[in-house]
Order: C-alpha cells, then structure tokens, then sequence
C-alpha cells in the first residue's frame, strides 16, 4: 500500500496557564479586603501536561513522566490529561499502558471526538480492527466533532488494512463527501481500482488526486503503471516525460529509464 495510516498526533490543546482564583471577602469586624488565593488545579493541571509534552518532544522522558504524573495528580477526572500520557506511553513503546491511558481518557464525560479518534488509529496500528471500528464511528458521532473527514480516511485504510476492499471504498467515499480534497484517500481508492483492474476508474480516481495536490514522483510512477496496464502506450510516455522533467534523480524515474529499452 502506498500510503499507511496518517499518523494522528496529539490533538492540540488550548495553552492555558495555571491561574488562581481570586475570591473577595472582609474579616468579620473591619473593612479590609482579603484577596484569598485558590489553588486552580485544572490550570495547574494543564500546565503541567504542556509542561511534560515539551520535555518529551525534546526527549527527556523522566521529566515528561514527572509532569504528566503531576497533571494526573490534579485532574484524575479530566480526558485530556490521560490522552496526553497514552501518547507519552506510545512515543516510549510501552503499549499495555498506551492502550490503559486510551481506555482511561474516553471514560470520563469531557472525552472528545479527538481522543476517540487517535485511540482508534492506535487500534487500528495494534490490528484491532473491530475495536477501532468502533472507536472511529463513535468519534464521528461526538457533539462537536469537527474531523469527520479524517476519521471516515482512518476508516478507510483501517477496513482495507484488516482485507475489506468493499467496506474500505464505502468509507473512502464517505470521507470524500466531507472532504472531496481528502489526498490520501483518492490515492487509496486508487489503488483499489488498480487491484479490481478497474483502470478507468483508477486513472480518474489519480485525476482527481492531481486536481488537489502537487504531482510527485509516486503518483506520476501510479500513472504509469496504470496506462501500462491499460496498454496505453501515449499516455505512458505522457507521464513518462513528465516523471524525468520533474523529478530526474527520484528511484521512479530511474525504474522508467531502465524500462524503456
């Protein structure tokens, strides 16, 4: 398959520094005002996750463990907080508790319809086909939910990963309905038509792939091998040209060189 499944990174979270609440008040028998200052642990919580994001991103794991154990501390109840350490377990490779964290994260009743959706890519990567399903569609259906696109993608390449070509095409062209840009599934349905020997529908399907991106070496050699296979020797040489015009030094041209003769 050309193109896996996207990595989803973490989904980004509001930058909220740690506050403290402010509450004004009077001693009993006088006019002074007291500030008294509450620990805010939501923001404290928060901080602290960006805080152990950071440190892993830069590859210090003992600080972003410390961290992130700290955001936990202060909001045990809160999804984001265990999102961020399933996504701290799954950069160090420790999947029982990635997929632990996941479980944790769309347990509480602030889940989003990001955390269901990058726990069911991690399904999907650990071939729990059934569970990601699952997991996907419910994202889809959380109030709010804005990636409806990329989750019906992430459908798509996890039906075809799992060996349904036909559920695989129904999602792929329920991500285009959202999204009729959506790149990697028109390169995916490609593919798909190529394997059926469907090379009208796949050379339209990569027509309609270089309508919404740039040609690249991978998807002129796609070109090619669907005009070989159709026994269109114009329309080979057409995205012959362009492959040694474009991009001269790329393995692809290199294969289409050593095939002319």
């Amino acid at each position: 398959m050309m193109h896996g499944m996207q990595k989803v990174g973490l989904i980004t979270l509001l930058a909220l520094s740690v506050t403290a609440c402010v509450t004004e008040r009077t001693y009993s028998g006088t006019d002074i005002p007291v500030a008294e200052r509450q620990f805010d642990k939501q923001g404290a919580a928060r901080e602290r996750m960006h805080l152990g994001l950071t440190y892993l991103n830069r590859g210090n794991s003992e600080q972003a463990k410390y961290n992130l154990n700290k955001a936990v501390e202060y909001a045990p109840n809160t999804s984001e907080v265990h999102m961020a350490m399933a996504y701290y377990y799954q950069t160090v490779g420790d999947l029982e508790r990635t997929e632990a964290s996941y479980e944790k994260a769309i347990s509480f009743s602030d889940v989003t319809g990001d955390a269901r959706n990058n726990f069911g890519v991690f399904l999907c990567q650990q071939n729990k086909f059934v569970e990601s399903e699952k997991m996907f569609l419910a994202a889809i259906e959380t109030p709010k939910y804005t990636r409806t696109a990329s989750s019906y993608e992430n459908l798509g390449v996890c039906s075809r990963k799992a060996g349904d070509k036909e559920k695989a095409r129904q999602y792929f062209n329920m991500a285009l309905k959202y999204d009729k840009r959506r790149q990697v599934t028109l390169l995916e349905l490609t593919e798909l038509a190529m394997e059926d020997a469907d090379y009208g529908n796949a050379r339209e399907q990569l027509a309609r792939y270089h309508r919404v991106a740039s040609e690249s070496a991978e998807s002129l050699a796609l070109g090619i091998k669907i005009e070989r296979a159709a026994n269109d020797v114009e329309a080979v040489k057409r995205f012959g040209i362009l492959l040694i015009a474009k991009f001269p030094a790329s393995p692809q041209a290199k294969n289409y060189r050593a095939n002319l003769n």
